[in-house]
């Protein structure tokens, strides 16, 4: 059984910061899948649609850890730095220029060209439908696989902000209505109350952002969709409801 995967920091498991299995272990060595993991860290929706876009041949299920459509792949920066020229954004929207030091010094040169091509991105409009747009196309091509399950990476989740009801979701797919980073988040500060931003800046110590154990019950609840139509379980994650 192969899984298509495509997604961000949260299912690139190729960078590692600690040796415990990853829930892409888990799903190859436990519950005997085969991945084919197109992921890479610090990209944004955009990116990942478009490689998804390259794909001739699919497998039999596919995950999409959508990440965040704010991550807009211009093209003066490689797709590793989409979510740092965000950050850079973001800071200089309120006023902050102390930039974190694990930002590329390439992308804080072009800070100034990056702030303007933001904001006319902003000012365009275009960022109210392209998560809909991005999202109707995964979903354009539910007859490829057996089952299709998307998880934000990013944000709060689903409902997206804008035009949600406008998706139509086929029989054999279903989006998650809670994200990956919001599980992340509150780890952090059930944890460690004091550390705000820890992954967002590059320090992060966990795999993929999350504790072993949720790589335990990410993987399972995977497993459990695209085998048994068992809907992910946002409450079974530790530290997600006071764990």
């Amino acid at each position: 059984m192969i899984i298509d995967i495509f997604g961000d920091s949260f299912s690139d498991t190729s960078i590692r910061q600690q040796d415990s299995d990853t829930w892409t272990d888990i799903l190859e060595n436990n519950y005997n899948f085969k991945l084919k993991n197109y992921s890479k860290h610090g990209t944004g929706a955009q990116w990942c649609v478009e490689e998804f876009m390259k794909l001739d041949e699919h497998g039999d299920f596919l995950l999409f850890c959508f990440p965040d459509m704010n991550r807009v792949a211009f093209e003066y920066f490689n797709e590793n730095e989409q979510a740092h020229a965000l950050l850079i954004y973001n800071l200089m929207k309120d006023q902050d220029f102390a930039f974190p030091d694990t930002i590329n010094k390439n992308i804080i040169d072009k800070s100034d060209r990056i702030f303007k091509d933001f904001e006319s991105f902003y000012t365009s409009g275009l960022y109210r439908i392209l998560e809909v747009l991005f999202v109707s196309f995964i979903l354009s091509k539910s007859k490829h696989y057996n089952k299709i399950l998307i998880w934000p990476s990013s944000g709060l989740g689903y409902p997206f902000r804008f035009y949600s009801d406008k998706i139509e979701i086929p029989s054999n797919c279903f989006i998650v209505n809670k994200s990956i980073h919001l599980i992340a988040q509150l780890e952090i500060q059930k944890e460690k109350p004091n550390k705000n931003n820890t992954f967002t800046f590059g320090k992060d110590s966990r795999n993929n952002h999350l504790s072993y154990e949720n790589h335990i019950i990410f993987a399972k609840q995977i497993n459990d969709f695209f085998i048994s139509n068992v809907r992910p379980n946002y409450e079974e994650f530790k530290l997600a409801c006071g764990h």
